[in-house]
């Protein structure tokens, strides 16, 4: 789970035109996950009177998630459920485009911090899956007893009962994913990304940059089987030195919840990466179901297209050019992938933005301009 921050090439008309083809973007953007978990939380759940002792004891309230295939090996278990474990894996690794990124990501998470107590009590649990498509429209969620029953759970009220959810690792997902999109991108001709991280330090000379010192998401787009979010941004505008995208990630690991106040001191925008020192900034929540190369590939070129039907670019189509990316892609590319959250516009290099409320009314940052000193 996840946001990202795009800053987005669009302009009115030739956005439109650009968009037209996103449904085909979308179905290669767009992975199929579900059946794989699915797959592997009936198995769990018809192996809970072997696994759950075991299960209870590895969980505290620092940790209330395990590797499934390093903790399946741990356990007295059937080879069949190992198997089953590491080819689900597998198969979401290839379908993400992780394969050669990570070696596993498939865990068992318990749904809340509320449930450990009544697990470790030996209360029966259910084991859920998170379901492919828009949550919006998700009727409920899915849930296996340990005789194999099905279960209809509300999508948006936390169950009382212990919820085992099969699910990916948001975290290590997501950061091998950004990494790939930012090797994709300079492949694509860019120039390779100083690092955005939280607590990026001063390596360059002069070096002038706008701070995030202050984030506060009024709702951060996640139904309670989905777990913290997972937020990236993608910071988009005009390259400086030719008529094409400019397109840096950057991840925001320490966003985990909506009506919480951030204050992460975060490096978001390197000014020198951006033409007129103005660019566009969208925020968006990270699912499962991305595949991270097909992302990377479409987002540049919907931006290049957008930016080729514009013309010679001006700062005044800066922010129809957002605006139109922003058009293009939630409705259109994402379902369950990753969920439109915010939008800032025309973001200016040596401006204080104080309190300062996205397009769509649901983030507000405080942001700063700042100045990384030569050593």
């Amino acid at each position: 789970m996840v946001i990202a921050l795009l800053v987005g090439l669009n302009a009115g008309a030739q956005a439109r035109t650009a968009a037209s083809s996103s449904a085909a973007l979308r179905n290669r953007v767009s992975v199929s996950l579900a059946a794989d978990k699915r797959e592997m939380a009936l198995t769990l759940a018809k192996q809970d009177a072997a696994l759950r002792r075991a299960l209870a004891s590895r969980l505290s309230g620092e940790q209330l998630a395990v590797d499934l295939k390093q903790w399946l090996s741990t356990v007295p278990t059937q080879a069949s459920v190992t198997a089953a474990a590491e080819r689900a894996d597998l198969n979401i690794r290839q379908r993400k485009g992780l394969e050669g990124e990570v070696d596993s990501l498939l865990q068992l998470r318990l749904a809340s911090p509320s449930m450990l107590e009544p697990l470790k009590r030996g209360v029966e649990p259910l084991y859920a899956y998170e379901p492919d498509g828009n949550d919006a429209t998700w009727q409920f969620i899915e849930a296996f007893d340990r005789f194999g029953g099905v279960h209809r759970l509300d999508v948006h009220r936390m169950p009382e009962q212990p919820v085992l959810v099969v699910d990916i690792d948001a975290r290590r997902d997501l950061a091998a994913g950004i990494k790939l999109m930012r090797e994709r991108l300079v492949s694509y001709g860019q120039r390779p990304m100083t690092t955005l991280d939280v607590g990026a330090t001063a390596t360059a000379t002069s070096t002038p940059v706008t701070m995030l010192d202050r984030i506060y998401l009024n709702d951060d787009q996640e139904p309670w089987i989905s777990g913290s979010a997972e937020v990236y941004a993608i910071v988009n505008g005009v390259d400086p030195s030719r008529d094409a995208p400019a397109l840096d990630i950057v991840d925001m690991p320490y966003l985990d919840n909506d009506g919480t106040t951030y204050y992460p001191n975060q490096i978001l925008i390197f000014w020198d990466r951006y033409r007129w020192a103005a660019a566009n900034v969208i925020l968006m929540e990270h699912d499962d179901n991305t595949n991270y190369q097909e992302l990377v590939a479409n987002l540049f070129t919907i931006a290049s297209q957008i930016l080729s039907a514009v013309g010679q670019p001006q700062i005044s189509a800066l922010v129809a050019l957002g605006s139109g990316l922003v058009q293009s892609m939630p409705s259109n590319w994402f379902t369950n992938d990753d969920d439109y959250v915010d939008s800032f516009y025309t973001l200016e290099k040596d401006h204080t933005y104080t309190n300062y409320a996205g397009a769509a009314g649901n983030a507000v940052v405080s942001l700063r301009p700042y100045a990384i000193a030569g050593q």
